[in-house]
């Protein structure tokens, strides 16, 4: 052990041992001394006589001269405590304390303590970890994890591919449309009318077969063009028939153009552009959510590192309530201290063991809320590996001028992105409602070919008047033979047609195409509505809708404004935070150091030095708190100024509705 700053060597010799034997009948003379007051609630000493001082005069006396020489020149080659930051290990406990970049002074003794917290802390059973598995983790990892796996990105990403799917379904209103329609009609009808052309049964039959292909356009000048195309057979018993079979066909281009209303702007454009608006909104809000997702696994990921330092500082300190338990029950075995002593360690011990286990719920809680940011699977084999964080918790002082952040948060936020888009998008909408205010004016045109061929049919006689022609007939020769003249001979009827209308199908399309049977047609439709409180109302709409999007981005230029002043707030006074605990765990170690040095000699009681081992032990916890909370204050900071992907070297790239493989957004880190 080490006292009053120099060493004590172990005493292996037989004058070394009378001294100890002698210490030792002095200590139990001092705690057995009636002119020492005790008091028996906080176990400090309030009095100490004058009795006390001489005795442990006359004892440090004893011990030098009996017990101390060959050890005067060891002595007097240790350094003294001077308080620069660095501590002695006493009884190979005390940690020694860093300097104020860090603690890279730590003796075997320290590393030991500190591995066997480590092995205590794997080896205790957690509700899913299976027993001796672990999994280093860095940072970086964490994040790219997060960025491949989690499904809150996954849905954002999923939600940007929609809105892509929505812009190419606006667009589809212009796609051309191909129609094709084929009837067949048969049809008898009775015939009252002489004239109707019925047959014998005083019947007509008909039989029509008729194709018709369409091809319809919208353009984007708001107009429409089509063209129409129509072939037709018809066989018929109609003796009035010219062509029988018939064949017809006729096409026909249409035409349509918006003059006033509806010819800059229309429902279709409009719906086209306001998917083109929501396609980039969500393009910033899957930026926005991705990097909410990389700032939460940054702060989980310290939150993992705090917890498990604190769950070796609590398994320290009880390793620390176990040795000195042990002292206690060889001073009492050796009769230097009181049976009291050891109830008293053992309370404390139980109560450290309570707050290990306390961290190590802690430890598994903070454990599973990353792992449920950067897993995707409830079947992962992660969830049984416990996360071994890689990255050092350390201290970079941030220097950045107010006005810098909140210069770079209104440029870089996603929110003001959102809303420079969201007033985009409300101009689509006046532009269009202000069309529909004025008078509808359309000019239509049309443009059509006929034509027709067929088999003529034979001329039969006149069906209104045979019997009285045949009378008439035979008169006229009866009195032309008495006259001596030849007889009258009626000439067979025929059917005088064009010969470009005697054919089949094919003399049919030549007709068509030799433009000779057309039909041109052209003019202007007019509407007007005077009111049109309608269009009226959603322009009005409109328009309130751009003065509320002003009055919220000033809300939220002043919540950035907040919040980018409160997280360079929270970044100072971490860091100051970190510079008080650091300062407070090395006067903590120097006061604990100090403490069980007076304790070795007599001088401090198992109370204080219980007390003093809390004291530690909590100032260790806040300092690793307050690195912490700094490293977190970072994170919090850069995401209030959305540079938390430049930070980390990361690239959304966008997505293009016109790729199919790009048509969901990503996340492409950098080197």
């Amino acid at each position: 052990m080490r006292s009053m700053g120099f060493s004590i060597p172990r005493l292996n010799h037989a004058h070394g041992k009378c001294g100890l034997t002698l210490l030792c009948e002095m200590r139990r003379s001092f705690i057995s001394n009636k002119c020492f007051n005790q008091t028996l609630e906080n176990g400090e000493l309030m009095n100490i006589g004058k009795y006390r001082t001489s005795v442990w005069v006359v004892g440090w006396s004893l011990w030098v001269v009996v017990g101390l020489g060959p050890a005067a020149a060891v002595a007097q080659q240790a350094p003294m405590d001077t308080g620069s930051g660095v501590r002695h290990t006493l009884a190979g406990i005390v940690r020694p304390v860093a300097s104020e970049q860090g603690r890279s002074d730590t003796t075997a003794s320290d590393r030991d303590l500190t591995e066997q917290a480590r092995q205590r802390v794997a080896g205790e059973p957690r509700v899913g970890i299976l027993p001796g598995t672990s999994r280093p983790l860095a940072l970086r990892d964490a994040v790219l994890m997060a960025l491949q796996s989690n499904p809150d990105i996954e849905m954002q990403r999923i939600a940007v591919q929609q809105s892509a799917f929505d812009v190419t379904r606006a667009k589809g209103v212009f796609d051309a449309t191909l129609t094709s329609q084929f009837a067949y009609a048969a049809l008898r009808t009775p015939a009252f009318n002489p004239f109707a052309g019925a047959d014998d049964n005083g019947a007509v039959e008909t039989r029509l077969a008729q194709n018709t292909f369409a091809f319809t356009k919208p353009l984007m000048t708001g107009g429409r063009t089509g063209v129409e195309f129509t072939l037709a057979r018809q066989d018929t018993t109609n003796i009035f028939a010219g062509l029988n079979p018939l064949y017809t066909s006729q096409l026909t281009l249409t035409f349509t153009q918006p003059l006033f209303r509806n010819r800059r702007t229309d429902e279709s454009r409009r719906q086209i552009e306001l998917a083109k608006r929501r396609l980039t909104l969500s393009d910033s809000q899957f930026r926005q959510r991705v990097i909410d997702i990389v700032a939460q696994v940054q702060s989980a990921y310290w939150d993992l590192v705090f917890a498990r330092r604190e769950v070796e500082i609590r398994a320290e300190a009880v390793a620390l309530a176990n040795i000195q338990l042990e002292q206690n029950r060889r001073f009492v075995e050796a009769g230097t201290a009181a049976p009291v002593d050891i109830v008293a360690v053992e309370a404390q011990l139980e109560q450290r063991q309570e707050e290990f286990l306390q961290s190590l719920e802690n430890l598994t809680r903070v454990e599973n809320t990353l792992k449920a940011l950067i897993l995707n699977e409830r079947e992962s084999p992660l969830w049984g590996e416990a996360l071994i964080p890689t990255e050092q918790i350390n201290l970079e002082p941030v220097t950045l001028s107010l006005d810098e952040a909140v210069r770079a948060a209104l440029t870089k936020r996603p929110e003001m992105e959102q809303f420079a888009i969201q007033k985009a998008a409300n101009e689509v909408d006046i532009q269009f409602f202000r069309d529909q205010l004025r008078p509808q004016v359309d000019f239509f045109a049309s443009y059509g070919l006929q034509s027709a061929a067929g088999t003529p049919l034979p001329i039969r006689a006149n069906p209104f008047g045979e019997g009285f022609n045949t009378v008439i007939l035979d008169r006229l020769n009866t009195l032309s033979s008495g006259a001596g003249l030849p007889p009258v001979v009626v000439p067979t009827p025929t059917l005088r047609l064009p010969g470009f209308f005697i054919g089949g199908f094919g003399q049919n399309l030549g007709n068509l195409f030799s433009k000779n049977f057309y039909t041109v047609r052209t003019g202007l439709n007019f509407s007007f509505t005077p009111a049109n409180r309608v269009a009226q109302s959603a322009l009005g709409r409109a328009t309130a809708q751009a003065r509320l999007l002003d009055a919220q981005r000033r809300r939220v230029e002043t919540q950035i404004e907040s919040e980018v002043r409160n997280a360079l707030q929270s970044v100072q006074t971490a860091f100051r935070r970190v510079q008080a605990a650091r300062s407070s765990r090395i006067a903590a170690e120097a006061q604990y150091a100090s403490e069980m040095r007076r304790y070795q000699v007599g001088e401090s009681t198992n109370f204080l030095v219980l007390d003093r081992q809390n004291a530690l032990s909590a100032a260790q916890g806040r300092e690793i708190r307050a690195l912490t909370d700094y490293n977190k204050a970072v994170v919090a900071l850069q995401r209030a100024m959305s540079t938390t992907l430049d930070v980390n070297s990361l690239t959304v790239k966008p997505s293009d509705p016109t790729r199919q493989d790009r048509a969901a957004p990503d996340v492409e880190p950098g080197p």
